[in-house]
């Protein structure tokens, strides 16, 4: 399997406390002083193999593929991409912003980010066409002649076979942690889920360890507990069992659809099929927490999520395993706000577990900025797209600022 560090680190598990409780993180924020996050872990996969399948073109007397990644407007992987894809030395991605999410600050930081760093000659966003807003249909329309041209696509949330097998590795690298007695075993896992791409990792790599005789992930009240971050799919887990039901075990960005081709991956590999013991992972160890006032709206906070996120900002002490102050987590309103907010509740409701709560922390400690004119790149999108930049406003303490308003200058960002 392909495969580049992109110059990433072991991610350490820090301690949290706030407000009387107390539990773990693990710090995939931290994975990258470029850019972290969860998405690292993914692109150490899919870059490579991108760069294994351009040079087998070349080799074979081919053009080398160029590559599409898709998002919305506050996406994390095209921050990513566009980051890593530098270090490497790929070709800039192009872009396809699909479509907006809710205005945020947050959100239009990555924007802008991305727009600061190498991006190729095709980005295209939503924008204002005859009848108003592109809808999400004619922009994946957009997508075919790029398809047409044989670039490889990454898709939302990277959620492809190889992106899977790079969160495995993070559960393996979790096991190795608690094993070696770095932390804790921990009870519940709490995460975001977005693609569906790193719970099915960690649905796999849970079975992994056991099958390896790793000491992890052997507490009885060991659980993964996953939060939708859309609000559509929160309600179709919530009313369907979308990503459990057999009936939606072919359907892409499920977990149970992921798990499948992430287990057939590893055994095609050489690896252990692990297939039935994930998917009893699925079945008895992974809950999903989609109440509709905690998920909210796809790209922003909920009152639920705001509230524990600002008690966060207010009040969490991180330490890391030498008890010294580590730096505080980016609880953003689009993802691990809405986990935290789960974690907290549950720990009001019952206490002290026996086994450490353990939140995994996909947010980038690292907003970048690269050497373009991100004003001036955003000038040029379409207006509904920097109309949308400019209503996004800041929603913790610890990040203040604003996009300003068109025909301003940056000077109050």
């Amino acid at each position: 399997l392909a495969w580049r560090s992109l110059g990433a680190v072991r991610t350490p598990v820090h301690s949290c406390g706030l407000n009387g409780r107390s539990f773990l993180v693990k710090r995939e924020d931290l994975a990258s002083p470029a850019y972290g996050g969860n998405k690292v872990r993914t692109l150490q996969h899919t870059l490579a193999v991108l760069e294994a399948r351009r040079a087998r073109a070349v080799a074979e007397g081919g053009a080398a593929p160029g590559m599409l990644v898709v998002g919305s407007g506050g996406s994390n992987q095209v921050v990513a991409t566009a980051v890593h894809a530098a270090r490497l030395g790929l070709p800039p991605p192009d872009v396809a912003w699909l479509s907006p999410d809710e205005p945020d600050l947050d959100n239009s930081l990555n924007m802008l980010s991305a727009l600061s760093l190498p991006l190729g000659g095709r980005v295209t966003a939503w924008g204002a066409s005859a009848s108003g807003t592109l809808t999400l249909a004619a922009s994946l329309l957009g997508l075919l002649p790029k398809l047409a041209r044989g670039e490889v696509v990454f898709p939302i949330g990277a959620n492809t076979a190889a992106g899977v097998l790079g969160q495995v590795g993070a559960m393996l690298e979790l096991a190795e942690q608690v094993a070696a007695g770095e932390c804790a075993d921990p009870g519940r896992v709490y995460l975001p889920v977005g693609s569906a791409c790193t719970l099915s990792g960690l649905v796999l790599g849970v079975a992994l360890a056991r099958r390896l005789g790793l000491p992890a992930f052997r507490a009885s009240e060991f659980e993964l507990v996953g939060v939708p971050i859309h609000n559509l799919f929160a309600a179709a887990e919530r009313t369907l069992r979308l990503h459990t039901a057999a009936p939606f075990s072919a359907v892409p960005l499920t977990v149970g659809h992921t798990v499948r081709e992430g287990a057939a991956a590893l055994a095609q590999l050489g690896g252990p099929d692990v297939t039935a013991e994930a998917l009893a992972v699925l079945e008895s160890e992974v809950r999903f927490v989609t109440r509709p006032d905690l998920v909210g709206l796809y790209g922003a906070h909920s009152a639920v999520s705001k509230a524990a996120a600002a008690e966060f900002d207010a009040g969490a002490r991180v330490a890391d395993g030498a008890g010294e102050a580590a730096p505080t987590p980016w609880m953003c309103g689009h993802f691990c706000a809405k986990a935290l907010a789960a974690l907290l509740e549950e720990l009001d409701a019952a206490g002290a577990p026996a086994a450490p709560s353990l939140l995994w922390q996909t947010k980038s400690l690292v907003q970048p900025r690269g050497e373009r004119d991100e004003w001036a790149a955003l000038a040029a999108m379409p207006s509904s797209v920097r109309r949308w930049a400019a209503e996004g406003e800041a929603q913790s303490s610890l990040r203040p600022g604003c996009v300003p308003a068109e025909g301003a200058a940056p000077d109050g960002y």
